[in-house]
């Protein structure tokens, strides 16, 4: 699928620095086809919508090696859906209040030296997203209101912001 990305906080060296891992997570994206009522399918189970998305994710992240719900913190229980290196990936398909978890995350892992770039992955427009499921997409995260969240907050973590869009 085809997606935006807007960086934050992040200068020329650090993308360059993480060149590979930004261009791994930009071509897992690209290999996953939006579809309006998305089908993931492994073994016998078919997984649809926001989970067949992350069943998908996570199938093509661990075959590029990446670490799989990595551990920031135990208490509070502080954990990521992807990690390579120190760049760390959320995946949100949830409410839009959890992007303020999401940051919190973020800031933990730069502040304890456990991530370099925080990359948070969300649909632009999930009510275009998920055309089949408008009851259940009622107030999720989205690239514009977590666009407008990472610019305000007075947290400087480097970020790398990718909004889904619904299209090939």
């Amino acid at each position: 699928m085809k997606f935006r990305k807007s960086f934050f906080h992040c200068g020329e060296y650090l993308r360059q620095t993480l060149s590979t891992e930004i261009s791994e997570i930009e071509e897992i994206i690209g290999s996953i086809a939006w579809e309006p009522t998305f089908n993931f399918k492994t073994n016998e189970k078919v997984y649809q919508y926001q989970t067949g998305y992350n069943k998908a994710f996570t199938n093509l992240f661990l075959k590029q090696n990446w670490e799989n719900q990595p551990l920031l913190r135990k208490s509070p229980r502080l954990i990521g859906d992807f990690r390579k290196g120190l760049v760390f990936v959320e995946i949100q398909f949830g409410n839009s209040a959890t992007l303020y978890r999401d940051y919190y995350k973020f800031q933990y892992g730069l502040y304890s030296g456990l991530l370099s770039l925080a990359v948070h992955i969300v649909p632009t427009n999930p009510i275009e997203f998920f055309p089949t499921r408008p009851r259940s997409i009622s107030n999720m995260a989205n690239y514009k209101i977590a666009h407008t969240c990472f610019s305000v907050l007075p947290i400087n973590v480097p970020l790398l912001l990718i909004g889904l869009l619904p299209e090939n």
